[in-house]
């Protein structure tokens, strides 16, 4: 869960608002909701720019809990499992995408896969002993990285499993600038949404 920290004292706000100071709540609410939409956006961006993921992806692990006039604050939940390397962000996480045919655990063809997880990095090849493999599997026939639990050829598979996403959102880079973005587009609504109560707008 992400968390920012505005220092804007009630009493300013209450101040501002004058004989509606009973509206604060409102305001706050208001602000709240209308900043977590750039929240949201920016770590969908910022995500997408450290790692090898879809802004699409990210998406789907994000749970808004919106601001009430009673409760003014918003919760952003993300919640995720490890997925199979072979279905992390784009494509190219996984590389080649075709099956192997040798049953020789430690002499698989092709030769080795290659994963990539973050933007800006090469490729790293998956060349350990037991060698991970692709094969299709399910319904879908949709690839999954596998590996034997030793070097004999009918030792038990494992998936190998890549990074969590809510795992990698605790990036640095990634939380700073959550934080230094819905700082000030938070100040700025406050103040748009106080305007706005003062002029009658909001009921």
């Amino acid at each position: 869960m992400f968390e920012v920290k505005v220092d804007i004292p009630c009493e300013w706000i209450r101040m501002r608002l004058d004989a509606l100071g009973h509206k604060s709540g409102v305001a706050i609410a208001r602000a709240a909701n209308r900043t977590i939409t750039t929240g949201k956006k920016v770590i969908k961006q910022e995500t997408a720019k450290v790692y090898n993921v879809r802004q699409k992806d990210v998406e789907k692990i994000l749970k808004v809990e919106h601001a009430t006039a009673k409760e003014p604050h918003v919760h952003m939940v993300f919640r995720d499992t490890h997925q199979n390397l072979a279905a992390f962000g784009k494509a190219s996480s996984l590389t080649p995408r075709t099956p192997v045919r040798s049953s020789d655990p430690t002499n698989p063809d092709p030769a080795y896969f290659k994963a990539k997880v973050m933007n800006g990095h090469g490729a790293v090849p998956l060349d350990g002993r037991p060698k991970p493999f692709v094969q299709f599997a399910g319904k879908g026939r949709k690839a999954i990285l596998l590996q034997r639990t030793s070097d004999h050829p009918r030792a038990s598979l494992r998936g190998v499993a890549a990074p969590a996403l809510p795992q990698i959102l605790k990036n640095k880079n990634i939380i700073k600038r959550f934080e230094k973005e819905t700082n000030v587009m938070f100040k700025k609504r406050l103040n748009h949404e106080i305007d706005n109560i003062l002029r009658g707008n909001v009921k």
